[in-house]
């Protein structure tokens, strides 16, 4: 049986970091995030639509995009963060959707990390949803920490995505990630038995 399955959370969650103990486990791991960064290489057609849009104030020496100027940007303004995601996710959608399709019937799964999963309406092509929850204390003290942000941009990010609770509704699985890495591995286990 086919089985593509998505994983989803919020901005800091710990999604890469569920990703990797699977990845350790012997799985495929597809990354949404890694498709975005490849689709606006200088030069692609994605990273000359967002030079279009938001001129080359965006743009590193090197021609690269200034992700965290880009960042600043578009999360402090509800529009460009709007503008950038018509750009992005259907380049993003064309290259996960074709990877999905590849997904054989031998019954091994394949994860997708997707961030915006429930947002771009994957839950359709994927056969189950895992969400990676953490409380949003947890949520913000991590983001504050791994991004060196002020509290109210933080805030300001987590604010601008769907909120965990509606998501947690359309999940398959949901794993709790408010504690230690032993607690999270005992879960991956069991959601693991679960699915194969």
């Amino acid at each position: 049986m086919r089985k593509a399955i998505g994983i989803t959370g919020g901005i800091a969650t710990g999604k890469s970091t569920v990703t990797k103990i699977l990845q350790q486990q012997g799985f495929t791991i597809v990354d949404a995030d890694h498709i975005a960064r490849m689709v606006v290489l200088p030069q692609t057609e994605g990273w000359q639509k967002i030079v279009n849009c938001f001129g080359t104030r965006i743009l590193q020496e090197d021609g690269q995009l200034n992700r965290p100027y880009l960042g600043q940007i578009v999360f402090n303004n509800p529009h460009y963060l709007d503008q950038l995601n018509q750009i992005l996710q259907p380049l993003i959608r064309q290259r996960l959707t074709d990877l999905i399709k590849k997904v054989s019937d031998n019954g091994v799964p394949v994860f997708f990390e997707i961030p915006l999963l429930f947002e771009q309406h994957y839950q359709q092509l994927l056969d189950q949803i895992i969400l990676v929850y953490a409380a949003p204390s947890v949520q913000l003290q991590r983001l504050q920490t791994r991004n060196h942000l002020t509290l109210a941009a933080a805030q300001q990010r987590i604010a601008s995505q769907m909120s965990l609770r509606q998501k947690s509704r359309w999940a398959d699985f949901i794993i709790d990630n408010n504690g230690d890495l032993h607690y999270l591995q005992k879960q991956i286990d069991q959601m693991l038995e679960l699915l194969i």
